[in-house]
């Protein structure tokens, strides 16, 4: 079973002073202590999370009027009985039919009211209230973010409930009437709402110190059925420091009562001061850097910077400090953002962004010779070779354009993460990479990597490839910068053999002897005896044909 408590609402009598207190953990879990609410500074109208006041309200008049326009029920997240969120209702006040709406809210001041009896819901009715005083507080918050429920009933179904947040130093001071206009009270009260805020000015009076630091007034309309965060900004019109702080937070249109609707209903709960550790923006030298939101790794090109003035690193909290390092040798640039009192909406309280930088890459032209299938189907085919160093001694490796006997592309074989160790003038290179796809994804490989360059810019490489999606057929490719000599023995007697794709067709041309046809997946598709010249008809499709010691692949279209 839930808990269900009573909490306190608008006094129409004149609240006692609040008494100075500490800001209630996160401010808004409400599942700490709960106290008896006093409107009159007697009588018992339910009860109210310790640190808030409620806005209850108690009067004997003829009878007793008491209406309780606030409790708790289970928190939000679970069904723990201990936990707690508040709930806030617009009531009707008064007995006989005579009376009004009050509004229901909470407060970190105090709350009071004043009830116009004579005028009640006429054109010139005085009825008024709200909150004055304070906590003392001194940190500076980005944000304030709350879950709410909202609801409405028949009475003003459009009204707004608000959010309001303010600080301030100094104190202001004006006289207020409370009470009933049968037997009103005149309060000097310290710190009202209105005149803090600036709404009123005449009759106030402020300290020499007095200076509004922040305000955030917020006001939503919309019904939310399931519990929804809201995040509000706070606006700062000082940098200084502040000493005093209110929320106040209500299911009315809190400055508007001629807005009161009955029944109108708030539920909060997790209400939660946001101090930001993240970045708005980012640029290093001439480069923007495009954040998204909850990304701290980030990928750059080009030259890294040569020192942290290049890098302007713009905090989302206004407060926040970022911290800049560079390290040359890993090629990072290191962004530490910091707040200054609280948690950030992920409940962190800094953020590590960095960016590596990958070096331009490097190109190498030289030669590639190939053998498949133990037999060499490319011999000193002129390629390039590419180095893209990315930090931390480590590389991305491609072969562009690769193809087997110098016909068609099959695509890029891209190794990344290359390991590189430099002794005596000469660089290693060691790596591999599964589930390279190539032949617009027809065939499927994984390759090995083992080579050097030297500090002149000799390169030597092996690059073992298996196509795995064929039968796990070998593919040994070296490429150097200098061209291999292979000799007739190792590669059989040079012949004028042309074989070529056509449309449903290979072509073989200036050939004697038996053409073996292979698919892609490495399975024999025909076995074809050749006089000179001959057209094998095949489906469109990737095919290896095997002529003497050569192998080809084509295209057929």
């Amino acid at each position: 079973m839930k808990k269900i408590y009573t909490l306190c609402a608008a006094a129409m009598v004149a609240a006692a002073p609040a008494v100075a207190q500490q800001l209630p953990n996160n401010i808004g879990t409400f599942d700490g202590t709960w106290v008896e609410c006093k409107p009159d500074g007697t009588n018992v109208v339910g009860t109210q999370p310790e640190g808030w006041m409620a806005s209850n309200v108690y009067k004997h008049f003829i009878i007793d009027v008491k209406v309780e326009l606030i409790s708790s029920a289970a928190d939000r997240q679970t069904d723990n009985s201990e936990n707690h969120s508040v709930v806030m209702q617009n009531k009707f006040a008064g007995s006989f039919g005579i009376g009004a709406t009050a509004p229901g809210y909470i407060t970190l001041g105090s709350s009071w009211a004043y009830g116009d009896i004579s005028n009640v819901g006429k054109p010139n009715d005085t009825s008024d209230g709200g909150s004055y005083g304070s906590i003392e507080f001194t940190n500076r918050p980005d944000a304030i973010s709350l879950y709410v429920k909202r609801s409405h009933g028949t009475d003003k179904a459009t009204e707004n409930a608000s959010v309001i947040f303010y600080q301030w130093k100094g104190s202001t001071t004006s006289t207020v009437t409370t009470g009933l206009s049968n037997s009103p009270v005149e309060t000097e009260m310290v710190d009202r709402d209105k005149d803090v805020l600036g709404m009123i000015t005449d009759g106030v009076t402020k300290s020499d110190d007095f200076e509004l630091i922040s305000k955030s007034e917020n006001y939503f309309a919309d019904d939310y059925s399931e519990w929804t965060q809201l995040t509000y900004p706070i606006e700062y019109l000082s940098e200084n420091e502040p000493t005093k702080l209110n929320i106040i937070i209500s299911a009315s249109d809190y400055f508007n009562r001629a807005n009161l609707g009955e029944e109108n209903s708030l539920s909060v709960d997790d209400v939660t001061l946001v101090y930001y550790s993240t970045l708005s923006g980012l640029t290093i030298g001439d480069t923007e850097i495009e954040l998204s939101e909850g990304v701290y790794n980030y990928s750059a090109t080009g030259d890294m910077p040569a020192s942290a003035d290049a890098v302007v690193a713009t905090t989302k909290g206004k407060f926040a400090k970022a911290e800049v390092a560079l390290d040359q040798d890993a090629r990072t640039v290191t962004i530490t953002v910091t707040n200054q009192g609280g948690a950030d909406l992920d409940g962190e309280t800094s953020h590590t962004y960095v960016v590596t930088y990958s070096a331009a890459p490097v190109e190498y032209s030289g030669y590639l010779n190939i053998e498949m299938m133990g037999d060499h189907v490319a011999t000193d085919l002129e390629a390039t070779v590419t180095i893209t160093e990315t930090g931390d001694n480590t590389c991305t490796f491609s072969l562009p354009n690769f193809s087997l006997g110098g016909g068609d592309s099959m695509g890029d074989i891209v190794v990344e993460n290359v390991s590189m160790t430099t002794a005596d003038g000469v660089t290693t290179y060691t790596g591999s990479a599964t589930g390279i796809s190539l032949a617009d994804g027809q065939i499927m490989a994984d390759a090995t990597i083992n080579g050097t360059i030297t500090e002149a810019g000799v390169v030597d490489f092996k690059i073992d490839v298996v196509w795995t999606n064929g039968g796990n057929v070998p593919i040994n490719v070296t490429f150097t910068s200098e061209p291999q000599t292979v000799s007739i023995d190792e590669i059989g007697a040079a012949d004028a053999t042309a074989v070529y794709g056509t449309a449903g067709a290979i072509a073989i041309k200036g050939y004697t002897g038996v053409a073996n046809v292979y698919s892609i997946t490495g399975q024999l598709v025909k076995s074809v005896a050749v006089d000179g010249d001959a057209n094998i008809d095949v489906v469109a499709g990737i095919y290896v044909v095997r002529t003497g010691n050569n192998t080809a692949k084509v295209v057929v279209k």
